[in-house]
C-alpha cells in the first residue's frame, strides 16, 4: 500500500504521515524547505507529552511528484481552496498514465468536496467517477510551536476522525484504518454533508472569543462575548435546518446534543457557560481559534444562509472584524 501525504510538514499532513505507517509505505509531498527540515531532523511530533522525531517517512517534493510512484491513496493536508491543488496533482498523476488514487480531504468547512469533486471531474471527465473521494472531519486539536529551530506538532491520543466517502466507485477502507490507531467513525454517503454540518458547528465555537485574543473559558465568562457566540451558532443551526442538513453524534462528540443545548434560552446557557467553556476545552486542550480560514468557517455559514434566504448578521460581523484583524 502506498500513501501519498500532501502537505508534511504542515500540521495536520505531518500528523497523518505518522499515524498512517502502519498502514503500508507512507511519502510525505511538501515544499522543499520542509523536507529540508525533515532530513535535518528539526521537526517533532509530541503526543501526549512524548516527543520524537518525523522517521521513516519516504520524502517527495512537490514539484518532483508523482516520481514513479503510483499510489493508493492520496491525503490531501493543505489548507482550503483545494480546487487548484487537486488539479495540479490528478493532471500530473494522468500524465503518467497512472491509475488515479482514492482521494482524502481533511479540510475544514463544508466546500472541500464539491471543489475537489470539479478538480477531478476538469482533469478525468466521465472517468472521474471511477474515482472515490473521502471527506475527513478531525476532532484533534493539532498545534504547531516554534522552539529555536525545532518545530513541534503537538497533538492528542488517539486520534479520532469521522470519514465519509462523497463520491466514485464504492471502497471499503475500515481494514485500512484498523491497522492504525486512529479511531475512525464511519458515516454513510448520505449523511456526509451532516457530518460536515456538525464538524463546522465545533469549528465556530469560540470564532467571537479568538477575535477577543481570548481563550473559550475566558470569553465565555463575558457576557456580550458570550451572547455572540450563541447567537451566531443559532444562525447557523437555522440555515443548516433550512437546506435540509442536520447535526449528528460522534462518539466521544455528541455534537447534536450540543446544538440543541445551545438553543436553550441564554440566561439559563449563561448559568451553565463555565461548563461549556470546560467540556468546549477539555478536547481542545487550551488551544485558541485560528482566524485565517475564516472564509470557511462564518464565511460559510453566510453563504448557506443566502442559499435559502436568512440573514446571518452576526457571522457577517464576525467575519468584517476578522478580515480587520488579520490584514
Amino acid at each position: 500500500m502506498k500513501i501519498g501525504v500532501i502537505g508534511i510538514g504542515g500540521k495536520t499532513g505531518t500528523m497523518f504521515a505518522s499515524e498512517l505507517k502502519n498502514s503500508g509505505e507512507v511519502f510525505g509531498i511538501g515544499k522543499k524547505e520542509n523536507l529540508e527540515k525533515i532530513k535535518e531532523k528539526k521537526i517533532f511530533i509530541e503526543k501526549n507529552q512524548k516527543r520524537e522525531c518525523l522517521e521513516n517517512i519516504s520524502l517527495i517534493e512537490e514539484n518532483e511528484f508523482p516520481k514513479e510512484i503510483n499510489f493508493d491513496f492520496l491525503f490531501l493536508c493543505v489548507k482550503n481552496p483545494v480546487f487548484n491543488v487537486v488539479k495540479c496533482y490528478y493532471q500530473k498523476i494522468k500524465e503518467k498514465n497512472f491509475l488515479p488514487p482514492a482521494l482524502f480531504l481533511s479540510q475544514n468547512g463544508i466546500e472541500a468536496g464539491e471543489d475537489a469533486i470539479l478538480a477531478l471531474r476538469e482533469v478525468f471527465g466521465e472517468n472521474s467517477k471511477e474515482i472515490p473521494v473521502f471527506r475527513i472531519s478531525l476532532f484533534n486539536a493539532v498545534e504547531k510551536k516554534i522552539e529555536e529551530e525545532k518545530i513541534i506538532i503537538s497533538y492528542s491520543l488517539p486520534v479520532r476522525l469521522a470519514i465519509s466517502q462523497i463520491f466514485g466507485k464504492k471502497m471499503q477502507i475500515k481494514d485500512f484504518f484498523e491497522k492504525t490507531k486512529i479511531k475512525a467513525f464511519f458515516v454513510s454517503q448520505k449523511d456526509s454533508k451532516n457530518m460536515e454540518y456538525s464538524k463546522l458547528f465545533l469549528n465556530l465555537i469560540g470564532m467571537v472569543c479568538a477575535l477577543e485574543n481570548l481563550s473559550i473559558s475566558e470569553g465565555f465568562k463575558n457576557k456580550e462575548v458570550f451572547k455572540k457566540e450563541v447567537l451566531a451558532l443559532r444562525e447557523y443551526i437555522k440555515a443548516v435546518k433550512k437546506n435540509g442538513g442536520k447535526f449528528l453524534n460522534f462518539p466521544h462528540y455528541p455534537i447534536k446534543i450540543l446544538s440543541l443545548i445551545f438553543q436553550l434560552p441564554i440566561p439559563f446557557l449563561s448559568l451553565i457557560s463555565s461548563f461549556l467553556a470546560n467540556l468546549i476545552e477539555k478536547e481542545r486542550k487550551g488551544k485558541k481559534k485560528e482566524l485565517d480560514e475564516i472564509d470557511y468557517y462564518n464565511g460559510a455559514v453566510i453563504k448557506l444562509a443566502k442559499k435559502v434566504n436568512l440573514e446571518a448578521k452576526i457571522n457577517e460581523e464576525i467575519l468584517e472584524k476578522a478580515k480587520n484583524y488579520v490584514h
